[in-house]
């Protein structure tokens, strides 16, 4: 999270952005990254997050600032990771009314009071749309640029009740799952692949990765050898429904159904070590995997190095940032640990509540 696209990245063109689920719905997305991304060249008032196009952002945070217009409001809106301005017009209903103006229509003896009914939906849009500072507010709008800066003019925008903090709470739970399996996933395009058969393959070493994860997790394995996998015959009858079906090539050890076997294993656990899934300890491939999830060395080592450090002054504060940690665990741990792993790691943690994110790239424990 928090990876604006950058200036390298080649815009997806306009005809095909309707592929991408995200162009049509409101992207619940930090503010910080709605102020930081990158507007298309196509199109004006069209921002791309990771080559997702976005032109309408679903927003909750705290309003810090109030300006009254004849014809609208325009709140400042801070989320933990920045402030950006909602440009929200006034309802008809609301404007230049108080709640002592509804006052009680008197009841006929009709089951249903129209005008009561109108009342009562009057009462409960002026609540709704008049907003203290302090207050907690929902916004869904398109983005936009007034004045060279960037704000959200609003579609919808009501004041969320939220004494407990329970809304916030859930939408801080939430969007770090939808940026991992949502957001931080780039929109490709299938014709990117070098060839059909090309894009064929990587859909199924995809999912052959998400299975061999599934397994990993379910049965609680610390750690095994690729060859210990390939004897998994529900992850091998995934390759082999797509792979050579005839008695001459199957029944050979080394024939191209072995060959396509290994091979696949071998991409998938690559697909997982990029994601930090999975972890080893040396540089050659045949050596022994490590599940980071799983590994409770791992998690011992890391625990250990939060929970000394975050007692020091300079830690207290903002916690230990992400490659601080990782330097420690190469340290104290591995050295082929990388960035990635402790990422999966921490939000992991983060998941079972060992850890907790402080700021952006920064953890603490309780």
């Amino acid at each position: 999270m928090f990876t604006a696209a950058t200036e390298s990245e080649e815009e997806v063109p306009s005809l095909l952005w309707g592929l991408d689920p995200i162009f049509s719905a409101f992207a619940r997305l930090y503010i910080k990254d709605v102020q930081e991304m990158k507007e298309s060249k196509q199109v004006p008032g069209i921002f791309f997050y990771n080559r997702h196009p976005v032109r309408q952002v679903d927003i909750l945070g705290t309003v810090v600032l109030i300006k009254e217009r004849d014809a609208c409001y325009t709140y400042g809106v801070d989320d933990g990771t920045g402030v950006i301005s909602c440009t929200c017009w006034k309802n008809p209903l609301a404007q230049q009314r108080s709640l002592s103006d509804f006052r009680p229509h008197p009841s006929t003896s009709s089951g249903l009071d129209l005008a009561e009914q109108i009342r009562k939906l009057e009462v409960a849009v002026c609540q709704k749309t008049r907003l203290e500072i302090g207050d907690t507010i929902r916004v869904r709008g398109c983005i936009q640029i007034f004045r060279q800066q960037r704000e959200i003019k609003a579609s919808m925008y009501y004041k969320v009740d939220d004494p407990m903090c329970e809304v916030l709470i859930s939408r801080m739970l939430e969007l770090p799952h939808l940026y991992r399996d949502i957001y931080d996933q780039p929109f490709q395009l299938q014709e990117e692949a070098q060839s059909q058969g090309a894009a064929y393959m990587l859909g199924s070493i995809t999912e052959l990765s998400k299975k061999i994860r599934d397994f990993l997790l379910k049965n609680k394995i610390q750690s095994f050898y690729q060859q210990e996998l390939e004897t998994v015959e529900a992850l091998v009858s995934l390759v082999k429904e797509d792979g050579p079906r005839t008695a001459e090539q199957t029944d050979s050890k080394d024939g191209p159904c072995s060959k396509l076997i290994r091979d696949s294993f071998t991409e998938a656990i690559k697909v997982l070590q990029k994601k930090g899934v999975l972890f080893q300890k040396s540089k050659n491939p045949q050596d022994m995997y490590f599940v980071t999830e799983q590994d409770k060395e791992l998690h011992k080592v890391t625990l250990e190095v939060l929970r000394a450090d975050c007692k020091r002054p300079k830690y207290a504060e903002k916690g230990c940032h992400l490659n601080y940690i990782l330097n420690c665990i190469q340290q104290r741990y591995s050295p082929f640990v990388s960035k990635d792993v402790i990422h999966c790691l921490l939000d992991w943690m983060e998941t079972n509540s060992d850890v907790v994110t402080t700021m952006e790239g920064y953890y603490t424990v309780f």
